[in-house]
């Protein structure tokens, strides 16, 4: 039982702190790895990369679910989009999960910490040349504009399946940037892919005989964070600003980065 390897404090704390990344991420399009990687590397010191992986798995796919659910409410999901990128990103999928049981836990880690440095620091570079955000979404896309969210769309199930992250950091700029669509809009596009790819990545290490799946943390761990995920994103769409989201991500992803380094340096 994974219970007894983690220890009841720990399982505690990354409950409580797992949470809070629900309430918050269900409103940015992202499946909260970004953080729930780093806190169970933190915290779960008796799982290595690729048994923590699946669990954040877990956790992302409530999240983008909650997301999802509460963004098509209010009429902020682009499905024919949405499913279109979902069925390029299971291809990286595939090839993600085998990166990270293959690979040694090292680059796996610097890897992870190297993604999320890139992304905050290209927010905050369109932040600081007051990028104004797209006020609507087109109806119509050029080929060249397909082939382009194809491709990157395959990049956003490769680290869904590498490193158990809802893909939300590569495919909320992409929805936004090259098909031009309103901030909200594109996470709640961008909740709805992660919503197919997370699952899938799961039973692609389901199915690995060479990963031990916690199912005692995820049957324990994934009901809290469903709840917080839906009352969070309940309350951020009719609460929170765009650029209050974007700090939040931004605050987040830079929190988690340097997690990771100090893990590969400690080791």
């Amino acid at each position: 039982m994974a219970f007894e390897a983690v220890g009841v404090e720990s399982l505690l704390i990354v409950a409580i702190l797992a949470a809070v990344v629900a309430f918050f991420y269900s409103n940015l399009g992202l499946g909260g790895g970004q953080l729930y990687v780093p806190i169970m590397d933190l915290f779960f010191v008796s799982l290595v990369m690729k048994e923590i992986v699946p669990l954040s798995l877990c956790f992302a796919f409530v999240t983008m679910l909650t997301a999802t659910y509460t963004h098509s409410r209010k009429g902020l999901v682009n499905f024919r989009i949405g499913l279109m990128l979902a069925a390029s990103g299971l291809v990286g999928v595939v090839a993600g999960v085998l990166f990270t049981t293959t690979v040694e836990e090292q680059i796996v880690k610097g890897a992870f910490a190297a993604l999320l440095v890139i992304v905050a620091t290209k927010m905050i570079y369109d932040l600081y040349r007051a990028r104004k955000d797209y006020v609507g979404c087109p109806t119509t896309f050029s080929l060249r504009c397909k082939l382009t969210g194809v491709f990157v769309s395959i990049l956003t199930g490769f680290l869904i399946g590498s490193f158990g992250i809802g893909g939300g950091v590569v495919s909320v700029p992409l929805i936004i940037y090259v098909f031009k669509f309103e901030p909200r809009m594109a996470i709640g596009t961008s909740a709805l892919m992660g919503a197919i790819l997370t699952p899938a990545a799961f039973i692609a290490y389901a199915v690995n005989g060479d990963v031990a799946i916690s199912y005692d943390l995820a049957l324990v761990l994934t009901p809290i964070i469903f709840v917080m995920a839906l009352v969070g994103s309940t309350w951020g769409l009719a609460k929170l600003k765009t650029k209050a989201v974007k700090a939040i991500f931004m605050g987040g992803v830079y929190l988690a980065a340097t997690e990771m380094i100090y893990s590969l340096l400690t080791q």
